[in-house]
């Protein structure tokens, strides 16, 4: 018994002894296995999303989860950099259907000039572009460490949807200050109030960590439709009224972003990626003075890239043309994005952009049948694409073989409840595109009508702006279900 407690004794003066003469080593011991413990439930965590934020909406995330699976069986041929200027602004299936090619928006809302360069290189990690295009609405003078509320959200949720990480971990110092860079990795760092304010959304994350994820696959290229209807009489009144929200003169550069453009152009030109940009319209009376806030944007893009060869500018006084009120949301607010219609304007102003400048050489993947498979049916693409000769719902009810001949092409689209026409002209110069595209057509065909009977009628079909470009044109209609026997004659009608 006195040898036990003699042991016991010396075992206890020997941790004594160890703890008293290494105290420094001891509490850096203790620390070491606290923070092993803590950092394990934070990757647990945030490994399982518990403290994700409502990522139902989240179309930046959806974006990068997309562009990671459309890449690996496909290649990317224009790639799209902005913010939501550019999702809502352009229409990624009717780009990819007019060109035959594949295009995608990389783009998040509030972000910046910086936030499209690494966006870019993470892009290029997955798949090389032809051509990129970045709109103009991120250029602009920022001060990344001083990003707050609002903008500082913003800025998370673009770097959070990104998965590169030696990317993320290079464009960590850039966005965002020290004390940010915790927030801006971790989900459950930035969120843990929601133990406190919002258990419902941690209850619904572990609820995603049991249920399979509902895979939709449907063809997604980042376009996000927000807005159908254009600007209402109360708003074009506070114009009126209130003039401009938007002072262009208010417009600021800085070195960021003179730096950042000029990182976006040398990677391009090292992978030999033709880069444009691009301007999307506000509305007119939404701008004062446009001429200075181009001038000053000028000033940031060098030559050659300010020129009109590689600057499409739908602000600016010629590009502005086709739009009206109707292409843009009801706001009053500084930030104006388009309506979908107006959406299409932009997007074939851009594919005669890209089709006039020679020295863009893009693939033409119209006869490639998975291609054709991939965006059959979709947005624009019987409006650019002839359908399959063996499918019983879309037809080709005439098809020139004379390529001179001024209509090449009449589709009827049968749908379930309606049918649609559609047909096609190829004008050869801006003269014959401008009185094409001042007349209906009327289709004068011999048809079988709802009651079975057979009968010769006239079908006016009128010019569709928003599918048709200055290269081809199209008129279009919606009609009854009916069958057309027999094509007589088309002519111009006002």
């Amino acid at each position: 018994m006195a040898k036990k407690q003699k042991k016991s004794a010396e075992s206890s003066t020997s941790k004594t002894s160890w703890s008293h003469k290494n105290p420094i080593l001891a509490i850096s011991v203790k620390f070491g296995v606290v923070a092993s413990i803590l950092l394990s439930i934070l990757l647990y965590t945030e490994s399982k999303g518990y403290f994700n934020p409502d990522n139902k909406n989240n179309h930046t995330l959806r974006k990068w989860n997309t562009y990671y699976e459309f890449t690996e069986d496909n290649p990317i041929d224009i790639l799209l950099l902005g913010n939501s200027h550019l999702y809502t602004g352009i229409n990624p299936k009717n780009l990819s259907t007019a060109l035959g090619c594949n295009s995608f928006i990389i783009a998040s809302p509030g972000t910046y000039v910086i936030d499209h360069y690494y966006s870019l290189l993470e892009a290029l990690e997955i798949s090389t572009p032809k051509l990129v295009v970045v709109e103009t609405f991120g250029l602009r003078g920022i001060e990344p460490h001083e990003f707050e509320k609002g903008e500082l959200s913003d800025q998370f949720k673009s770097f959070m949807a990104r998965k590169d990480i030696s990317v993320k971990l290079s464009s960590t110092p850039n966005i965002f200050s020290i004390g940010n860079y915790p927030y801006a990795w971790f989900n459950s760092l930035r969120n843990h109030s929601y133990l406190y304010t919002n258990y419902d959304q941690i209850e619904k994350n572990i609820a995603l960590n049991k249920e399979p994820e509902n895979q939709n696959k449907k063809l997604y290229l980042g376009r996000y439709v927000r807005f159908q209807t254009g600007i209402e009489d109360s708003t074009l009144a506070k114009y009126k009224n209130q003039g401009a929200p938007v002072d262009g003169s208010e417009y600021e550069a800085n070195e960021v972003l003179d730096d950042y453009t000029q990182k976006i152009i040398d990677v391009c030109e090292e992978n030999d990626i033709e880069l444009i940009f691009l301007t999307l319209p506000m509305f007119k009376q939404h701008v004062s003075d446009y001429d200075i806030w181009k001038s000053r944007l000028d000033s940031v893009i060098p030559v050659p890239y300010s020129s009109d060869d590689y600057w499409l500018d739908l602000q600016d006084r010629d590009g502005y043309t086709g739009f009206s009120r109707h292409s843009f949301e009801n706001t009053y607010r500084e930030n104006q994005h388009m309506t979908y219609r107006g959406s299409l304007l932009a997007t074939y102003k851009l594919v005669d952009f890209i089709k006039n400048q020679v020295r863009i050489q893009l693939p033409n993947r119209k006869d490639d049948n998975y291609w054709r498979g991939l965006f059959y049916n979709e947005e624009g693409f019987f409006e650019n694409n002839t359908p399959s000769a063996n499918d019983p719902k879309h037809l080709v009810l005439y098809q020139s073989a004379n390529p001179d001949d001024l209509i090449s092409e009449i589709i009827q689209i049968k749908n379930d409840k309606s049918h649609r026409l559609i047909i096609k002209s190829k004008p050869k110069n801006e003269s014959e595109f401008e009185t094409i595209s001042s007349y209906t057509l009327r289709l004068n065909a011999i048809i079988k009508d709802q009651n079975g009977q057979v009968i010769n009628t006239n079908i006016n079909v009128p010019y569709d702006p928003y599918h048709s470009s200055h290269q081809f044109v199209n008129h279009t209609t919606g009609i009854v279900p009916i069958e057309i026997l027999q094509v007589n004659k088309v002519e111009y009608v006002n």
